[in-house]
């Protein structure tokens, strides 16, 4: 069963995911966002976790990182934060 971490993205990042924007014309913010979603957050889990994973529901606000095994889930949420929620919640 997988397990899903909802993260909060700090607004602090938002002028990376605005660069990515203003370098990329006609994507909207939420596309950008999951271009730096993939990029800072998919790299790292991919080399310190797991590649079974995948990111779902991203917006310029969240994401969701959907877990496979829920030790992965467990280890990304105590070293990067975030909340464990239930499907489709």
């Amino acid at each position: 069963m997988a397990t899903i971490i909802r993260v909060k993205i700090a607004n602090g990042h938002r002028p990376q995911v605005d660069a990515i924007v203003d370098a990329n014309p006609g994507i909207t913010p939420d596309q950008a966002a999951q271009q730096w979603v993939a990029r800072r957050y998919g790299d790292w889990i991919t080399a310190n976790l797991t590649e079974a994973f995948s990111f779902c529901a991203v917006s310029i606000a969240q994401f969701d990182v959907v877990f496979s095994s829920p030790e992965h889930a467990w280890q990304f949420q105590s070293l990067i934060g975030g909340q464990e929620v239930q499907d489709g919640a």
